[in-house]
């Protein structure tokens, strides 16, 4: 037993040098003060230091002004496009009343609509003539568009003939070409509504107009783009005022013949009495 507690206890004693002689080997690390920065924390600053005392040295290798004046260019042009954005909105928005009148048949109503449509253009036209990418932004040119669709459309009740391009100076012949393709689309509508009243003579001659057109556009080989989707649907609208055509014919035909048929049905006597009445 005594030798059992011997050995027991030279154990924990060789156990216990151990662990000291592993302590006492670590390094040690003394706790540095929070007020005292890091190796690397001051050598970011010093490059710091460095960068904000060369800001001064800046002009040198860049000219400051140049971009200035860069910034206050972009700043303008931001503030001209939101203007023609503005008052393009005011063209698009009296050319379609105008149109809107036309169908109704209220030609002085449509007349100052177009002439304040006119106006709105004519008083962004010097801020586009400086600026030329303000027009190609999309909506002074658009506005354009619309109220060249309203004063085509205008001249065509009036005198039965599509308004040339000389008579609107102020749009390009793309704004040009697009109010007269929009406008094909308003004298379908117009034309079935002369087909209510059965104006065969007006919806055959609105036929004939788009059928014109539909054959010097074929003469255009347009790119891909508003121009060119706009020509795609003026085959369909072509298609619709020869279908009204048609039905119309038919319905003429069947009139016709039911009257013919309802004169044949009545007695001899009285159709000559009939005669005799109207004569």
């Amino acid at each position: 037993a005594r030798a059992l507690s011997m050995s027991c206890a030279l154990s924990a004693a060789g156990l216990a040098s151990r662990f000291n002689r592993s302590v006492s080997l670590r390094p040690r690390t003394s706790a540095r003060p929070a007020s005292v920065p890091s190796r690397r924390f001051r050598a970011r600053t010093r490059g710091c230091e460095i960068r904000a005392a060369d800001v001064d040295n800046m002009t040198s290798f860049l000219d400051e002004a140049d971009f200035d004046a860069m910034r206050e260019a972009m700043s303008l042009f931001d503030e001209q496009r939101d203007t023609v954005i503005k008052r393009s909105r005011d063209i698009t928005k009296a050319s379609k009343v105008a149109i809107y009148c036309l169908h109704r048949g209220e030609m002085d109503k449509a007349d100052a609509q177009i002439a304040q449509a006119l106006a709105a253009a004519d008083e962004l036209s010097p801020l586009v003539e400086a600026n030329p990418q303000l027009r190609n932004s999309g909506s002074y040119s658009g506005g354009l568009e619309e109220y060249a669709e309203a004063a085509i459309f205008a001249h065509f009740i009036r005198t039965g003939t599509v308004l040339p391009s000389k008579s609107l100076p102020r749009c390009n012949g793309d704004e040009y070409l697009g109010g007269v393709l929009d406008f094909t689309g308003e004298l379908n509508r117009y034309a079935v509504a002369r087909a209510t009243e059965r104006d065969v003579a007006a919806v055959r001659k609105c036929r004939d107009v788009v059928d014109a057109l539909m054959g010097i556009f074929l003469k255009f080989d347009f790119r891909n783009g508003a121009l060119r989707k706009k020509y795609d649907g003026l085959k369909y609208t072509l298609k619709k005022m020869e279908n009204t055509l048609y039905e119309m014919s038919l319905t003429s035909a069947a009139a016709k013949r039911s009257r013919e048929d309802g004169e044949e049905d009545q007695p001899e006597g009285k159709r000559r009495d009939g005669d005799g009445d109207d004569e």
